[in-house]
């Protein structure tokens, strides 16, 4: 029988990648009905981190109200769809906030972000390395934008890396399936949610 997986709980930090209300509880009645699976997996996770002592993370992505900092690049998705590449809650609404359910506490960290990356501009890294972490557990959403965007990254950043499959989501649903089975796996571990938690018991 091999031997069960396991994380060093005091080397491992969690990231919420973007797991505000415009993501998990959307106005929308349609939207926020199939996201709840998503933001029960994230109460789940969340519930099993704090329980072993694990800081967590949270990133939301944000703009100006005026859209100054919008991002206007021209990509092949852009001209086919209309909209810019990346387009964010504003920044000081309700839907930048969080969920009650999964709302941050006192001791956790939340980082306002302006690209795909939990990474560029945040502090993310910087905090990851004053913590003494060099591990992570991500989830999150778009599954196949920002998450593989920013577990890429952390691999760059010579960062372990676990992406827990529950609590990512995306609109493309054939893109979300490939990133996870095939896509990441060069640069991570992509586990269930009932693995972490039982790597985090270990």
């Amino acid at each position: 029988m091999p031997e069960p997986e396991r994380i060093d709980r005091r080397r491992v930090a969690l990231i919420a990648y973007d797991v505000c209300r415009r993501a998990l509880a959307p106005s929308d009645p349609a939207r926020r009905a199939a996201m709840r699976p998503v933001l029960d997996a994230w109460v789940q996770m969340i519930a099993a981190v704090r329980a072993a002592g694990v800081p967590v993370i949270y990133t939301t992505p944000v703009s100006r109200a005026d859209g100054a900092d919008v991002v206007m690049l021209p990509t092949d998705l852009s001209a086919e769809t209309g909209v810019p590449p990346l387009t964010n809650a504003v920044e000081g609404t309700e839907e930048a906030g969080f969920p009650d359910e999964i709302a941050p506490r006192a001791e956790d960290y939340v980082f306002l972000k302006r690209r795909p990356s939990a990474f560029y501009g945040t502090g993310v890294a910087e905090l990851l390395h004053m913590l003494g972490r060099d591990t992570i557990i991500i989830g999150g959403g778009a599954t196949n934008r920002g998450v593989e965007t920013s577990v890429r990254e952390a691999f760059n950043l010579d960062l372990a890396c676990v992406v827990v499959r529950e609590c990512c989501w995306g609109g493309d649903m054939a893109a979300h399936a490939y990133s996870l089975d095939k896509a990441m796996k060069m640069y991570a571990r992509i586990r269930r949610l009932d693995q972490v938690a039982a790597m985090l018991r270990e």
